[in-house]
């Protein structure tokens, strides 16, 4: 657990690293991000319930990388609250990964959850959604 853990706050911070020197401006890549979570949790979950480990470690990789840099984007910006978010969902996904690595599915799938959540109550406190359906960012 210690060591998944270690690891995932290690991705995040290298992810934040990277991004720090990227353009802070493209919202774009923001929403490439979010794409890909959407995408990436759909894949988890199929990956849980049919027990797939190595695909499920695979799928919690990619998503902490997301966060890490969904965590900078929120750090660069002064957004306490993302950058909270953020980290908890990874710690969240830290949780899955080493619940899966015990074979211990259904918790894992519980977990994603939880994890879940936290992406929820940041969509709650800074997405908007505009007319044409699109979605912008909110800073409070």
């Amino acid at each position: 657990m210690k060591l998944a853990l270690g690891l995932a706050v290690c991705t995040l911070l290298a992810g934040a690293v990277v991004w720090a020197q990227a353009d802070k401006t493209d919202f774009a890549e923001y929403q490439g991000w979010m794409k890909s979570n959407g995408a990436t949790v759909a894949d988890l979950t199929k990956n849980l319930t049919a027990k797939d480990g190595a695909a499920a470690h695979t799928d919690v990789r990619k998503l902490q990388e997301n966060l890490a840099m969904v965590m900078a984007y929120w750090q660069s910006r002064n957004v306490s609250d993302g950058v909270r978010f953020a980290l908890d969902a990874t710690y969240g996904l830290a949780q899955v990964d080493a619940l899966t690595s015990q074979g211990k599915f259904d918790d894992a799938a519980a977990a994603l959850k939880t994890a879940q959540a936290s992406c929820g109550n940041c969509h709650m406190a800074h997405r908007d959604k505009a007319a044409d359906g699109s979605f912008r960012i909110k800073l409070k």
